[in-house]
């Protein structure tokens, strides 16, 4: 039994092995501002490279905090807007964007919709301190990311406190920001 799991293991990094040396790569070296609070801070996205194989995308990612203040990091479903049914997974992934004909109920008009496929990330920060970041990876499968799209990669939803809007209790209200890149890519045809 412990040889078969032992085989069973050399296998399996066997084959990871074999995905890797067939892995094609895009080297990106994306680093991106975003301001999001009035001159009081922005955030520095980074993509080094995306590694694609047959079934699989992994992106090497990162966050800076550029501002004085602690940020929220989230994912969930997100309607840009309310009257409109179209959602979208706002979090860690690819996403890409489509023209939706007659969404607005008149002739020769329409919305533009994001999709997303979700990634698998460990070690996601919920909160980023003032001038800290985080680097890991965000990965997973190519089954349902269109070939013929331009394609980004998503980081989910960053929260950071108004200055000088508060709730009922005295807390500052937390404005959302979408986050994801403006740096496009496109699945190679052949992988």
């Amino acid at each position: 039994m412990r040889r078969m799991i032992a085989l069973a293991a050399v296998a399996a990094v066997a084959l990871a092995a074999v995905a890797t040396a067939n892995a094609k790569v895009i080297r990106t070296n994306w680093s991106e501002r975003l301001d999001y609070a009035n001159r009081d801070g922005f955030v520095r996205l980074y993509v080094s490279k995306i590694e694609l194989t047959r079934t699989t995308w992994k992106a090497w990612v990162g966050l800076t905090n550029k501002s004085p203040m602690r940020v929220w990091l989230s994912a969930s479903l997100e309607r840009p807007k309310i009257a409109n049914p179209f959602v979208y997974w706002a979090g860690p992934g690819v996403w890409w964007s489509s023209y939706e004909r007659r969404t607005a109920g008149y002739e020769g008009t329409g919305t533009v919709i994001t999709h997303s496929v979700r990634g698998q990330v460990a070690g996601y920060p919920t909160t980023l301190a003032p001038r800290k970041s985080w680097f890991g990876t965000f990965s997973g499968s190519l089954a349902k990311i269109p070939r013929d799209r331009l394609l980004r990669i998503g980081f989910g939803i960053l929260e950071y406190p108004q200055r000088g809007v508060f709730d009922l209790q005295g807390r500052p209200l937390r404005r959302r920001v979408v986050l994801s890149t403006t740096h496009q890519f496109r699945l190679p045809r052949r992988l």
